[in-house]
């Protein structure tokens, strides 16, 4: 039950249907799902751990909006760790993971084509997946997956930038590149390039965005 409270919650946050600043009440989150408050409350721990809520005393639990530096923070630490954990997934993928990995570059490249982030994001987390996974680093792991999802309005976002799907599969496409010629240096750099160019671009975006706002 807490499994099933916390991906609830979290796809209502990540869709917008809970909207940043809003309260989380336990009860009425409880009534909703149909379960008890405690499952909620696990849940809501651990979204405020992926950085998706903030929970303060008297207050309760809150949808976070991040700042744009919090916004660089999170991506520059993804580069960091993604970079780590692509380095050390590179001795360790199968020619079946390799396989798969070439598979959803297709995949990617074709809903670039067909200009639909909504399948080039499940097709994203899916390739990482199978980096995470051969990294044989649970800790690492976790903590990509919480810094995932932390991230994860701002990557709805990044991806419709003009151009950015595109770019998303060629970047991935080199990462898989130094991964098939067993190249753990050139793997990591090719991972922390992808994030610090997402951010770049993304916080870009967010400035343009507000420089217009005040016109």
């Amino acid at each position: 039950m807490p499994e099933i409270a916390y991906d609830t919650i979290r796809d209502a946050i990540l869709s917008g249907r809970h909207a940043p600043g809003q309260r989380l009440v336990t009860e009425e989150l409880a009534r909703e799902l149909g379960v008890s408050r405690m499952p909620v409350r696990e849940a809501l721990h651990r979204l405020e751990v992926a950085g998706l809520i903030t929970i303060t005393p008297h207050k309760g639990a809150v949808v976070s909006e991040l700042s744009e530096a919090e916004v660089a923070e999170i991506f520059h630490i993804r580069a960091v760790l993604e970079g780590l954990a692509t380095r050390l997934a590179t001795t360790q993928l199968t020619p079946v993971d390799h396989k798969r990995l070439s598979t959803l570059l297709e995949e990617m490249e074709r809903a670039a084509g067909a200009h639909d982030p909504g399948k080039a994001l499940v097709i994203n987390r899916d390739f990482h997946t199978v980096i995470w996974k051969a990294a044989r680093a649970p800790r690492l792991r976790e903590l990509l997956e919480n810094l995932y999802d932390a991230c994860q309005r701002f990557r709805n976002l990044s991806v419709l930038l003009p151009g950015r799907l595109g770019q998303i599969s060629q970047e991935h496409r080199r990462i898989a590149r130094a991964l098939a010629q067993g190249d753990a240096a050139a793997a990591e750099r090719h991972a922390n390039a992808h994030y610090e160019g997402t951010a770049r671009r993304l916080l870009r975006s967010i400035e343009r965005a507000r420089e217009d706002a005040e016109r």
